[in-house]
């Protein structure tokens, strides 16, 4: 229903309204529905953290035994208190999406499956196309006051998967896992897209060789049939010092997600985000 009205009285948008194709013949604005397609895309966030907690409860509970269900749900409850030990194992020895795991990807294809066959089965509403797609581009931050801990180890109020990509610190065998685990979704099912983020260290695409790197890896990157990447070549360490000294850096650049901004300019959650992404080498 909100979606709905956003093509029937939303903001006037004159501007935008002179470059979308029918709105001028049809009299109406884009918001008005004058345009030929009214779209209003559903998109899913923390896909990486559904997956990896399946996982984690499949691997735990079910296959190692080694606590019930409810006693899990009770440990969640609490935050993992008293079980730093099984938190700790959880994050750094069990399987995880964006590490070409062959288990955390199957996972991850059956959710991806599962949601986008939901999405199909209502296509358009009241003449809005509704093409499912996957994306956070900042709402990981607004959930975090609401989020409870995880199943895959992480802690109440954690700051989780961004868009399409990998948990930050789970992906721990290097940019071409995450590219082979996140091209293994069919993007067919997903056309208004889903986004692959990597932080490269400035020093592993240096020189011919670095250029040569990370030309390979576009190239691999398409030939395996992924929908959308979205590279920031920053090294952490110099973001960590630009948050503690920003008059250092006043014109230090970062990417976000399909667009740049000054470091200085983003609020410190937002920083926070970009530097715990995984710092990756080619």
């Amino acid at each position: 229903l909100r979606a709905d009205r956003a093509f029937q009285d939303g903001p006037r948008a004159p501007l935008v309204s002179l470059f979308i194709e029918d709105c001028i013949e049809r009299g109406r604005g884009y918001y008005q529905r004058g345009s030929r397609y009214v779209f209003q895309a559903p998109h899913a966030g923390g896909m990486a953290d559904v997956a990896n907690s399946l996982l984690a409860i499949k691997r735990l509970v079910y296959e190692e035994r080694a606590m019930s269900l409810g006693e899990l749900v009770e440990t969640l409850r609490n935050d993992w208190q008293g079980q730093e030990p099984l938190r700790r194992r959880i994050r750094t020895a069990f399987p995880a999406y964006g590490n070409d795991d062959e288990a955390a990807d199957a996972m991850m294809q059956r959710l991806f499956h599962d949601y986008t066959e939901l999405v199909w089965r209502v296509p358009q509403r009241n003449g809005v196309i509704r093409p499912a797609g996957i994306s956070t581009f900042g709402r990981e931050i607004e959930w975090r006051a609401h989020r409870k801990a995880s199943a895959h180890g992480f802690n109440l109020g954690a700051l989780l998967a961004t868009n399409f990509s990998p948990t930050p610190g789970t992906d721990r065998k290097g940019p071409t896992a995450a590219v082979r685990s996140y091209c293994r979704m069919d993007f067919t099912r997903l056309p208004n897209g889903g986004t692959l983020e990597l932080k490269l260290h400035p020093s592993s695409v240096q020189g011919e060789e670095g250029v040569a790197a990370i030309v390979g890896l576009l190239k691999g990157f398409v030939q395996l049939g992924g929908f959308y990447l979205n590279i920031d070549v920053m090294d952490s360490s110099v973001l960590i010092d630009a948050q503690q000294h920003p008059e250092r850096y006043p014109n230090l650049a970062v990417r976000i997600s399909g667009w740049c901004a000054r470091f200085n300019t983003l609020s410190r959650e937002w920083q926070d985000m970009v530097i715990q992404r995984t710092q990756q080498w080619v």
